[in-house]
């Protein structure tokens, strides 16, 4: 497996990108998100969005400018644990969960996202307590730290659109906008965070919930 990525390498694979990666008839109909597109926002793949990359994901937006936009899907734990991913990687030894499948773009790179108040020297903060690890050697250091993985996840891939792709399929009606926070990003039961975001998100359209109440995430027991 290849380390983590800079910015850099992005802004470069999305300079060169021709095509948007996510695919969507852009003839469907369906109403824009308010909110606006930036880091930290969390994407949110709409119930006719049937590319199999992205059906029915939720995805961190954690780089957004005049290059692009970068996210990781933080919904689809793979089967893969990090103890194997970063085999050479001391400090991993004893981590058995699984890394996430992120994206389609660069499937061997591995990256990382922290949940803390304060994010060490080198980290990219994304949003709230969310802090993007993008350096191998700070991965190892804060590996090294004992963050277990309701503070420290793993991901493989990332997703990406050009200049102006995520817009076209945000008006398309692929995706649907919120704010996240690390409880979210760092959902208990990954696997059920979208049928449980778009059951909110429904009611809210509805009308049965207030556009500012918070939305609820918790699994069923």
């Amino acid at each position: 497996m290849n380390g983590p990525l800079g910015l850099k390498h992005w802004r470069r694979w999305l300079a060169a990108a021709g095509l948007a990666v996510t695919l969507f008839p852009l003839s469907a109909v369906s109403a824009r998100a308010d909110e606006d597109l930036a880091e930290g926002t969390l994407l949110v793949a709409d119930k006719k969005l049937t590319d199999p990359n992205f059906e029915k994901t939720v995805v961190l937006i954690i780089n957004y400018d005049d290059h692009g936009t970068v996210g990781l899907v933080v919904n689809r734990q793979g089967d893969v644990p990090v103890s194997t991913l970063l085999a050479d990687t001391k400090a991993a030894k004893y981590r058995n969960d699984a890394a996430f499948s992120a994206g389609p773009v660069e499937p061997r790179s591995v990256l990382a996202l922290l949940r803390a108040r304060t994010g060490p020297k080198g980290a990219q903060h994304v949003a709230g307590d969310i802090w993007a690890i993008l350096d191998q050697d700070l991965l190892e250091s804060t590996l090294a730290g004992h963050a277990g993985p309701d503070r420290l996840r793993f991901y493989v891939g990332y997703a990406g659109w050009g200049p102006g792709q995520l817009e076209a399929e945000m008006d398309a009606g692929a995706w649907r906008a919120i704010h996240s926070n690390a409880d979210t990003v760092f959902d208990a039961t990954p696997e059920t965070l979208w049928e449980r975001v778009t059951r909110t998100m429904d009611l809210r359209v509805a009308g049965l919930l207030g556009l500012k109440a918070p939305v609820p995430l918790r699994s069923r027991s």
